[in-house]
């Protein structure tokens, strides 16, 4: 997937009504500034990661270690753009797909309410996971944004440093998202990150892309999803 500001606009496409901190699977994709191919190269249907390249490759599985709720699912660097999975633990995550991303399943824990009580204290609530364990706070709970602005910046500053560089923006500010519904979707996603390599000759961020090299209706196919 790559960026079409037809329908990857981030205001236009984030799903109505969803709550991107209640817990949920994501497919994101972000951009590198200027479209700029700063982590590698394609060869021949592989992608060659180079230092920067890297850089995001280490970093994507350390997500868990800054976010303990949060699984970082599969994961593929482009020359300049990267796809991955997000999962979210939370009340809002569908338990099917939290065994199919290994993710615990986390409900909130009902509370008896004083009579009279403001309905704020019940972001107070403790998450409890299936073994009755309290997770803390819901509002310890990361939101999509919290989770992919982190990666973003630790990304940036780990590739500015390997460039000997300040203050240049190495991804672009928005990213595409899209909420993954069920198991179905998950797995049709995770192939197409795999195989993005080699889809990199239709790619549009591809610089040496021709519009002929599109093949027609390609996104038709995470609209339905």
């Amino acid at each position: 997937m790559t960026y079409d500001p037809r329908i990857h606009h981030r205001r236009s496409i984030r799903l109505r009504g969803h709550d991107y901190a209640g817990g949920g699977a994501y497919f994101v994709t972000c951009c590198v500034e200027g479209k700029e191919c700063l982590f590698g190269r394609v060869v021949e249907s592989t992608m060659f990661v180079n230092q920067c390249g890297q850089l995001l490759q280490q970093g994507w599985p350390a997500i868990l270690q800054r976010f303990p709720s949060v699984v970082p699912d599969a994961f593929q660097v482009m020359p300049n753009h990267w796809h991955g999975i997000l999962v979210i633990s939370g009340p809002g995550l569908e338990p099917a797909l939290a065994a199919a991303a290994g993710a615990p399943v986390i409900q909130l824990k009902p509370k008896p309410r004083l009579a009279g009580a403001s309905p704020i204290h019940r972001r107070a609530d403790p998450w409890v996971g299936q073994d009755g364990a309290s997770r803390g706070p819901t509002k310890e709970r990361p939101s999509l944004g919290d989770v992919v602005g982190a990666f973003k910046s630790i990304s940036t500053i780990a590739v500015n440093r390997l460039l000997s560089r300040t203050g240049r923006r190495v991804l672009q500010e928005d990213y595409f998202e899209h909420v993954i519904r069920n198991v179905d979707s998950l797995e049709k996603i995770r192939d197409y990150i795999r195989a993005n390599p080699a889809r990199w000759r239709e790619d549009p961020e591809n610089p040496d892309w021709q519009p002929g090299n599109k093949i027609a209706g390609e996104w038709d196919w995470l609209r339905d999803l």
